[in-house]
Parts: structure tokens; sequence; C-alpha cells
């Protein structure tokens, strides 16, 4: 669990993938897919003096719902807003890529 996943919910993106033998895995590279957008959008906000502190932060308790209020102190955008615009685009395009990917009936 990270300290965003109540701002991306992935849930209607997992839905879309059914039971395919490859779930699992799909469900791995959109979980690592949103962490990288994710990561780049804090990093990109966060001035850079406060990246080491924050990523370490992060690597001691990736969990800590905390670390949103750390970031909403150093930055003049609000964080959360940002992170869940971002996963609405993301869930959008993985989602059509996924609906594409479907054979036609």
């Amino acid at each position: 669990m990270k300290f965003y996943d109540k701002l991306i919910l992935i849930d209607e993106i997992t839905s879309e993938l059914g039971e395919s033998e490859d779930r699992e895995e799909l469900i791995t590279i959109i979980n690592q897919t949103f962490h990288h957008h994710v990561l780049d959008i804090i990093l990109t906000h966060l001035p850079h003096h406060h990246h080491e502190e924050f990523l370490h932060l992060y690597h001691q308790t990736p969990h800590d719902e905390a670390l949103l209020d750390y970031i909403n102190q150093r930055i003049d955008k609000d964080i959360k807003a940002e992170i869940q615009s971002l996963a609405q685009k993301l869930k959008s395009e993985i989602l059509s890529d996924i609906r594409k990917s479907k054979p036609k009936k």
C-alpha cells in the first residue's frame, strides 16, 4: 500500500481486465505506471532541496498518509487534487487501451 492509494483507486481498471491469465501481471504494470507518474508529479512540484528528505521518508514508510501533509506544507499546489487529476487522466488512457485491445463481438 502507498500513501496515495486512496486518491487513485484502480478498481474500475481491474474490473475491466476480467479474469485473463495475464491479469496479475497487468495489475502490477498498472500499479507501477501510477507509481511512476505520481512520484513524477510530486517531485516536479516539490522544491528540489526537499527531494532527498521526501524520498527518505517515503522509503521508510510508503504507506504513511502524513506524507501528503509533508508535501502540501512545501508546495503551493494542492497535491491531492494534482494526483487525482493525474489518476483520472491515466485511468481514461488505460481503460481506452484495454477496450481497444478486446476482440470486437
